[in-house]
């Protein structure tokens, strides 16, 4: 069964939500020290980091094109590209972690393309799913290298990977679930009486997610080897973050070990985690937390965290203008486009 597409009005919801939470952020952001770290970096140095930052972005919207098209909907990569930076400008500057655009996704992509709503979730979901999955694997492969060496064995604690591990397990468990045909989803919508409620939306939302899983899991059956490719597709882009991470402490003149760098960088991620628009303030207080445990500065982590704010509130910026420019086209002339 088709679902109507998502409605227009959402999109706009979206949002008003977000207006409030944008305008905070960039308050408690610290744009001044963020332009004064620019001015210190070369010109080719900032070529090159938003170089490198636009090959990860489309990796990651290359696994989401994949995810469509084995759903059998052809959407350009550039469209792709676009919806994705979107939501993650919805995402950082609403409370995290790293989640909130997702709705946008959906109301862009039904808006602008014969998709149905179903599609749009399923697809949507399939890609979250799969990127929390590799995130917080990589997170605890992580953790282990850090604490096999001497300065990261002195901070961390030898059982600290387990709630993170824990967490990469119901993504798993989500998808295996799928695959042999069991659907938690749908269950708990039974359970909790959704599908049967005298709300309407409580029902749509039950009825949809019920859809969304059977999508899935037919996909699984039909395609695994789009989930093989998708899945692939994150631990590359992980590679490419992880590139972006040296190459930044390098520019900046940090003189530490490769150990070292990978060590900064699994705290980074984990802050990303915190339930705080784009990790703020907790960010900073991982990258000053990490110099400071290998004896540098905490200037160091000042001037880390800084790039990656500068960084993310730019593409933020980007994505949220992109988001604005789609809603002022007329409804269907992307369509028109591809």
């Amino acid at each position: 069964m088709k679902s109507k597409r998502f409605s227009f009005k959402w999109i706009w919801l979206l949002w008003l939500a977000a207006i409030p939470l944008f305008v905070w952020s960039l308050k408690t952001t610290p744009l001044k020290e963020i332009y004064r770290l620019l001015g210190n970096l070369h010109l080719a140095q900032i070529l090159v980091l938003a170089g490198v930052n636009l090959l990860i972005l489309l990796v990651i919207s290359f696994r989401w094109q994949i995810i469509l098209h084995a759903m059998g909907e052809k959407i350009p990569l550039n469209r792709v590209l676009s919806y994705r930076l979107t939501s993650f400008g919805v995402s950082y500057f609403t409370p995290g972690p790293q989640f909130g655009g997702e709705p946008a996704q959906v109301a862009l992509l039904t808006r602008n393309h014969a998709v149905q709503t179903v599609s749009a979730v399923s697809s949507v979901y399939l890609d979250k799913l799969l990127e929390l999955l590799v995130n917080l694997l990589v997170i605890v492969g992580g953790m282990f290298f850090a604490l096999s060496t001497d300065f990261g064995h002195a901070v961390l604690n030898r059982n600290d990977w387990i709630p993170v591990l824990g967490l990469g397990l119901i993504p798993a468990a989500h998808l295996v679930a799928l695959r042999t045909k069991h659907y938690p989803l749908q269950w708990l919508a039974e359970k909790s009486g959704s599908l049967q409620s005298m709300r309407t939306w409580i029902r749509k939302l039950g009825n949809l997610a019920a859809e969304a899983e059977y999508q899935i899991a037919a996909l699984l059956e039909r395609n695994p080897k789009s989930l093989l490719l998708a899945i692939l597709v994150s631990f590359l882009s992980w590679a490419g973050m992880i590139f972006e991470y040296f190459i930044a402490v390098r520019f900046l003149g940090m003189q530490i070990s490769d150990a070292q760098i990978i060590f900064a960088f699994v705290l980074s991620r984990l802050a990303f985690l915190a339930p705080m628009p784009g990790g703020l303030g907790v960010l900073e207080a991982s990258q000053v937390f990490a110099m400071q445990a290998m004896g540098l500065p905490a200037a160091s982590g000042l001037a880390l965290s800084l790039w990656m704010r500068a960084r993310d509130v730019l593409i933020g910026l980007a994505g949220l203008g992109l988001g604005g420019w789609t809603l002022a086209r007329p409804l269907g002339s992307l369509q028109k486009e591809v």
